[in-house]
Parts: C-alpha cells; structure tokens; sequence
C-alpha cells in the first residue's frame, strides 16, 4: 500500500512534479486530426494537469496555446481562427501558434505593449492521423517512428476511448492484471470464442498466470 506522499510523488502530473516532468520529455497524442475542421477548428484539451487549446489557423498550421488568454484570462476555445493565429473573442489579442502576441487592438496605435507578452504555447505534430503536443524543455525530440506506426503495407485504425476520470497510474496498474480482462471484457474477446460459464468467463484454457520483476517494471 502507498503511502499518501508516496501516491501523490508518482501520480501528479502538473508543471513541476516529478511524474509530470517525466511525462513532459515525451510526446503526448491529444486529438484526432479529423476533430479539427473548418468548421470546429478549436478543441479544449486537458493535458498533464494543463487546461490547453488545440486549433489550427486558416494558413493549415497546428497550434496548441494555454486556454486562458493572458490579456482577462477568457477561453480562447472561443477565439476566431485567422490566417495569422488566433484572436481571443473578448479583446482580440491575436496570437501565433508560437504564442508570440502579434496584436492588442485595444491598445494605442503607437503601442509596443504586445512585445513585451509570451503566451504559453507547445509544438504540435501532425502524424498517423493524430494530432501530438511536446509540453517538455527544448529541443523537442523526434516523435519515434515505431513500426506500427510508420509502415505502409496496411491500414492504420484510430480508435477513440472515452476519457476515464482516473490519473494515469490507475490504468497502467491496472493493464497489469491480466485475468480481469478474461471476465470483465469477456464479450470483446470473441477471437477466443464464446463463454461456457459467463462467471469465469474466458479464463478456461488459460494454465498459468506468471508474473516477473524485470529492471523496467513487471513483465507478464
């Protein structure tokens, strides 16, 4: 059994911590590129305990920005796309997909003030139909190109899981136990045929279960 600070060390994921900082090294998958259109073209996205917004810009580029703009914090899920960025609806202050603020229309015409504000903003990639965040210290690394990701002699199928209000220990942890999915998921299992006995599911056959310590985790 953890301990509370035990928990909270390996589970929270906010700028600062160490599971967060850990986290941030890696490029994160956080929409589906075909969410993102002309005519939704901006999508909230809560991402390592950040409340973030993907959009793209009507020049084709990815941008992924703090949600609360930094002029009176409004949401810039609400922004209007434009060629150069996006402008927040409140006050529009225009930003790139770098952050960089390229207009305060409130603001005297003579005003330099736009120079001296930087938006939090992260690098998006576009691949295997995707859209994917670094959120991590610069340079950005290269997203790798794994096999089942890069090959071309088939067909790649994005599957899109509800959210679980859960952090991200809870599954990983869970992943680990290999009997549930013979019983709680007994009827995705087709591939092994129908249950005899719904109680024990699809565990008939199965003869061990093994688990082993390896340097990385646990194997099994």
């Amino acid at each position: 059994m953890l301990t509370q600070e035990e928990n909270d060390k390996l589970t929270r994921v906010g700028p600062g911590t160490p599971a967060g900082e850990l986290l941030r090294r890696y490029w994160m998958p956080c929409a589906v590129l075909a969410e993102i259109t002309p005519e939704q073209p901006t999508k909230f996205v809560r991402l390592l305990g950040e409340d973030l917004v993907l959009f793209r810009d009507k020049s084709g580029r990815l941008g992924m920005l703090a949600d609360h703009c930094s002029h009176r914090g409004a949401s810039l899920l609400y922004g209007r796309v434009e060629e150069r960025g996006i402008a927040c609806a409140y006050h529009g202050w225009l930003y790139d997909t770098g952050g960089n603020v390229l207009e305060c229309p409130a603001e005297p015409a003579e005003s330099q003030f736009y120079r001296t504000v930087k938006h939090v903003a992260y690098p998006v990639r576009e691949y295997v139909g995707l859209a994917w965040a670094y959120l991590g210290p610069a340079p950005a690394p290269e997203i790798p190109p794994y096999d089942v990701w890069a090959r071309t002699d088939g067909k790649h199928k994005v599957v899109v899981q509800p959210n679980l209000d859960a952090n991200w220990l809870a599954p990983m942890e869970n992943s680990v136990d290999g009997p549930h999915a013979y019983i709680l998921h007994q009827e995705f299992l087709t591939h092994r045929g129908n249950a005899t006995n719904t109680t024990r599911g699809m565990t008939e056959g199965i003869s061990e279960w093994r688990y082993e310590d390896v340097p990385i985790g646990i194997m099994k």
